[in-house]
Protein backbone atom coordinates (compact mmCIF):
# COMPACT_ATOMS: atom_id res chain seq x y z
CA UNK A 1 0.00 0.00 0.00
CA UNK A 2 2.88 2.50 0.85
CA UNK A 3 4.28 1.79 -2.49
CA UNK A 4 1.24 2.04 -4.43
CA UNK A 5 0.52 5.80 -2.67
CA UNK A 6 4.91 7.06 -3.39
CA UNK A 7 3.88 5.45 -6.93
CA UNK A 8 0.42 7.46 -7.42
CA UNK A 9 2.37 10.83 -6.02
CA UNK A 10 5.50 10.13 -8.12
CA UNK A 11 2.91 9.79 -11.15
CA UNK A 12 1.12 13.06 -9.92
CA UNK A 13 4.18 14.52 -9.72
CA UNK A 14 5.49 13.56 -13.36
CA UNK A 15 2.36 14.37 -15.03
CA UNK A 16 2.05 17.93 -13.41
CA UNK A 17 5.90 18.86 -14.37
CA UNK A 18 5.10 17.36 -17.87
CA UNK A 19 1.71 19.43 -18.19
CA UNK A 20 4.00 22.45 -16.98
CA UNK A 21 6.54 22.20 -19.58
CA UNK A 22 4.07 21.28 -22.40
CA UNK A 23 2.42 24.54 -21.15
CA UNK A 24 5.72 26.39 -21.47
CA UNK A 25 6.91 25.00 -24.19
CA UNK A 26 3.30 26.31 -26.36
CA UNK A 27 3.93 29.74 -24.42
CA UNK A 28 7.50 29.70 -26.09
CA UNK A 29 5.96 28.65 -29.64
CA UNK A 30 3.14 31.43 -29.40
CA UNK A 31 5.52 34.19 -28.38
CA UNK A 32 7.96 32.93 -31.59
CA UNK A 33 5.10 32.95 -33.73
CA UNK A 34 3.76 36.50 -32.53
CA UNK A 35 7.45 37.73 -33.37
CA UNK A 36 7.74 36.36 -36.79
CA UNK A 37 4.30 37.67 -37.57
CA UNK A 38 4.98 41.09 -36.07
CA UNK A 39 8.52 41.31 -38.17
CA UNK A 40 6.90 40.27 -41.28
CA UNK A 41 4.07 43.20 -40.30
CA UNK A 42 6.90 45.47 -39.57
CA UNK A 43 8.38 44.38 -43.03
CA UNK A 44 6.00 45.40 -44.84
CA UNK A 45 4.55 48.31 -42.57
CA UNK A 46 8.13 50.13 -43.02
CA UNK A 47 7.97 50.44 -47.15
CA UNK A 48 4.86 52.43 -46.29
CA UNK A 49 5.89 54.40 -43.59
CA UNK A 50 9.11 55.22 -45.63
CA UNK A 51 6.52 56.05 -48.53
CA UNK A 52 4.32 58.07 -46.79
CA UNK A 53 7.48 60.05 -45.04
CA UNK A 54 8.21 60.73 -48.59
CA UNK A 55 4.30 61.82 -49.92
CA UNK A 56 4.41 64.25 -46.67
CA UNK A 57 7.87 65.87 -47.68
CA UNK A 58 6.50 66.41 -51.24
CA UNK A 59 3.22 68.07 -49.72
CA UNK A 60 5.22 70.24 -47.42
CA UNK A 61 7.36 71.21 -50.45
CA UNK A 62 4.03 71.56 -52.66
CA UNK A 63 2.48 74.14 -50.34
CA UNK A 64 5.45 76.16 -49.51
CA UNK A 65 4.18 80.05 -50.70
CA UNK A 66 6.69 79.83 -53.49
CA UNK A 67 6.35 77.02 -54.74
CA UNK A 68 2.41 77.53 -54.83
CA UNK A 69 2.57 81.33 -56.16
CA UNK A 70 4.64 79.96 -58.56
CA UNK A 71 2.77 77.04 -60.21
CA UNK A 72 -0.89 78.77 -59.93
CA UNK A 73 -0.23 82.27 -60.89
CA UNK A 74 -1.38 83.02 -64.02
CA UNK A 75 -1.48 85.97 -66.53
CA UNK A 76 -4.81 88.12 -65.78
CA UNK A 77 -5.77 86.42 -63.00
CA UNK A 78 -7.26 89.25 -59.61
CA UNK A 79 -5.80 88.66 -56.67
CA UNK A 80 -8.91 87.50 -55.17
CA UNK A 81 -8.99 84.81 -58.02
CA UNK A 82 -5.36 83.92 -56.97
CA UNK A 83 -6.09 83.70 -53.37
CA UNK A 84 -9.16 81.32 -53.96
CA UNK A 85 -7.07 79.43 -56.26
CA UNK A 86 -4.06 78.80 -53.23
CA UNK A 87 -6.30 78.24 -50.64
CA UNK A 88 -7.89 76.10 -52.87
CA UNK A 89 -5.04 74.19 -53.38
CA UNK A 90 -3.60 74.18 -50.08
CA UNK A 91 -6.28 72.35 -49.02
CA UNK A 92 -6.81 69.92 -51.90
CA UNK A 93 -3.06 69.05 -51.36
CA UNK A 94 -3.63 68.64 -48.01
CA UNK A 95 -6.88 66.37 -47.89
CA UNK A 96 -5.16 64.48 -50.83
CA UNK A 97 -2.55 63.13 -48.24
CA UNK A 98 -5.04 62.93 -45.43
CA UNK A 99 -4.70 59.32 -44.86
CA UNK A 100 -1.18 59.29 -43.98
CA UNK A 101 -1.71 60.24 -40.70
CA UNK A 102 -2.11 56.58 -40.01
CA UNK A 103 1.70 56.36 -40.45
CA UNK A 104 3.21 59.10 -38.61
CA UNK A 105 3.21 60.32 -34.69
CA UNK A 106 0.02 62.35 -33.59
CA UNK A 107 2.75 65.26 -33.39
CA UNK A 108 4.48 64.56 -36.44
CA UNK A 109 0.76 65.28 -38.11
CA UNK A 110 -0.29 68.56 -35.43
CA UNK A 111 2.77 69.64 -36.99
CA UNK A 112 1.42 68.91 -40.64
CA UNK A 113 -2.47 70.46 -40.15
CA UNK A 114 -0.16 73.40 -38.65
CA UNK A 115 1.80 74.18 -41.54
CA UNK A 116 -1.24 73.99 -43.61
CA UNK A 117 -2.95 76.33 -41.32
CA UNK A 118 -0.22 79.10 -41.27
CA UNK A 119 0.57 78.48 -44.89
CA UNK A 120 -3.04 79.29 -45.36
CA UNK A 121 -3.46 82.60 -43.63
CA UNK A 122 0.28 83.68 -44.97
CA UNK A 123 -2.17 83.73 -47.98
CA UNK A 124 -5.18 85.43 -46.39
CA UNK A 125 -2.93 87.90 -44.39
CA UNK A 126 -0.98 88.97 -48.07
CA UNK A 127 -4.39 89.51 -50.03
CA UNK A 128 -5.76 91.73 -46.44
CA UNK A 129 -2.81 94.07 -47.24
CA UNK A 130 -3.35 94.63 -50.88
CA UNK A 131 -6.19 97.09 -51.31
CA UNK A 132 -9.11 95.93 -53.58
CA UNK A 133 -8.83 95.69 -57.67
CA UNK A 134 -5.03 94.60 -57.77
CA UNK A 135 -3.57 91.98 -59.71
CA UNK A 136 -2.44 88.30 -59.29
CA UNK A 137 1.22 89.52 -59.49
CA UNK A 138 0.51 91.86 -56.94
CA UNK A 139 -0.47 89.22 -54.42
CA UNK A 140 2.37 87.25 -55.08
CA UNK A 141 4.65 89.80 -54.47
CA UNK A 142 3.15 90.55 -51.64
CA UNK A 143 3.22 87.04 -50.56
CA UNK A 144 6.65 86.38 -51.35
CA UNK A 145 7.75 89.33 -48.97
CA UNK A 146 6.03 88.57 -46.14
CA UNK A 147 7.42 84.88 -46.50
CA UNK A 148 10.91 86.43 -46.79
CA UNK A 149 10.09 88.49 -43.62
CA UNK A 150 8.04 85.93 -41.27
CA UNK A 151 9.80 82.68 -43.57
CA UNK A 152 7.51 79.59 -42.76
CA UNK A 153 8.44 78.25 -39.50
CA UNK A 154 5.19 75.85 -39.46
CA UNK A 155 6.36 73.79 -42.47
CA UNK A 156 10.49 73.69 -41.63
CA UNK A 157 8.94 72.73 -38.28
CA UNK A 158 6.90 70.00 -39.98
CA UNK A 159 9.74 69.22 -42.31
CA UNK A 160 12.11 68.54 -39.16
CA UNK A 161 9.31 66.16 -37.31
CA UNK A 162 9.03 64.13 -40.56
CA UNK A 163 13.08 63.79 -40.54
CA UNK A 164 13.29 63.03 -37.06
CA UNK A 165 11.06 60.61 -36.65
CA UNK A 166 12.21 58.78 -39.85
CA UNK A 167 15.60 58.93 -38.25
CA UNK A 168 14.25 57.30 -35.20
CA UNK A 169 12.09 54.52 -37.17
CA UNK A 170 14.97 53.73 -39.26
Amino acid sequence: MEYFILTALALIAFFSLAYWMYNAWLQLQERKWTFTLKQDNNKALSSLRITAYERLTVMLERITPQAMVMRHNTGGMSAQALQLELIRAVREEFEHNVSLQIYVSADCWAKMIEAKAETTQLIKIAFTRLPSGHSALELSGEILRIEAEVGNPAIRQALHAVRIEMARNY
